[in-house]
């Protein structure tokens, strides 16, 4: 009896030795991963100042953080700030999630070398580091990443985020875009020109001389109200850039009837520019910069502000 009862306890012990162990070790798998080989998180992204991401295909995209806090794209374009805070949420909360599986490893390394994409990052002027970033895992719950240097590929997530991460580090220049239309202010404004092709009568034109503002056809001027709406000139964005292939689309819209004309003058010749305005959908405008040759889609109730008619600019 007195044996059977030490053999259960010996039974007993085992049993809670190995589920302690097996607890333990599940809990400290990510601390025994080789620390060198793991170290995707960006933990400061504020220290972040530049990110440039590279495919095969010779595509890339540097991003730039600037003095004022803003981003440029490849030193030429404003960069979206809502993907550039995206990107940079994403590199400080994805966290690995296990190596990658004997199953899966030799098919991961295959598809960096193929389909992959680098990104170096940059933290107060310096490379910090570079990794690989390659396809999603069979369950799109995961990513493969691989350490530049390293031949262990891991998969990573971000906890709570079901799905795959590999597409925000985007190659595409155009999903990277900031879509300014106008970037001028009261101050800054020379001469704006608003034409309504249906309307002549409600269309105006401002002019500015020593801070002073006047309106065509408009014997006066509420000179607050002037400058309040100018003011609406300083922060206009559009959507997105209308892919225009061989300038085809650009160079229909130019034969068609706009419904508004918004030519901007302004102090800096690098923020002028004529816009011709073309109905899509109750929703959205087609704007086009003829000179750049760029088609942009505007939201309506954005330019509903600038679209006004004369009168709405004379003392009442």
């Amino acid at each position: 009896m007195r044996s059977r009862n030490t053999l259960l306890l010996v039974l007993l012990l085992v049993l809670v030795g190995a589920a302690a162990y097996f607890f333990t070790n599940k809990g400290s798998e990510k601390s025994t991963l080789n620390t060198s080989e793991t170290a995707f998180t960006v933990t400061d992204t504020a220290a972040v100042t530049k990110i440039f991401i590279s495919a095969k295909s010779g595509a890339s995209n540097t991003l730039t953080r600037q003095e004022n806090g803003r981003w440029l794209l490849n030193d030429k374009y404003e960069a979206r700030q809502d993907k550039i805070n995206n990107l940079l949420e994403t590199m400080h909360r994805m966290e690995v999630k296990r190596p990658a599986d004997k199953a899966s490893r030799n098919l991961a390394i295959r598809d960096f070398a193929t389909m992959g994409k680098k990104v170096e990052v940059f933290q107060h002027g310096k490379l910090s580091k570079v990794f690989y970033v390659g396809q999603s895992t069979d369950n799109d719950l995961g990513t493969y990443f691989i350490m530049e240097g390293s031949e262990n590929p891991y998969v990573l997530h971000i906890p709570g985020f079901n799905g795959f991460i590999n597409t925000r580090f985007d190659i595409v220049e155009d999903n990277w875009r900031s879509v300014p239309v106008f970037r001028s202010n009261a101050q800054s404004i020379q001469e704006l020109k608003v034409e309504y092709t249906g309307d002549p009568q409600g269309s105006f034109t401002v002019t500015q001389s020593n801070g002073k503002y006047t309106v065509s056809g408009l014997k006066e001027t509420d000179q607050e109200n002037v400058k309040a709406y100018l003011d609406n000139y300083n922060f206009i964005n559009g959507v997105f850039f209308v892919p225009n292939p061989q300038n085809r689309i650009s160079d229909s819209l130019a034969l068609r009837k706009p419904v508004a004309i918004i030519t901007v003058k302004d102090t800096n010749p690098e923020k002028s520019r004529e816009i011709k305005l073309f109905p899509k959908d109750i929703d959205n405008f087609l704007a086009l910069n003829e000179k750049k040759k760029e088609i942009m889609q505007v939201q309506t109730f954005v330019f509903n502000r600038l679209l006004i008619r004369k009168d709405g600019l004379g003392k009442k």
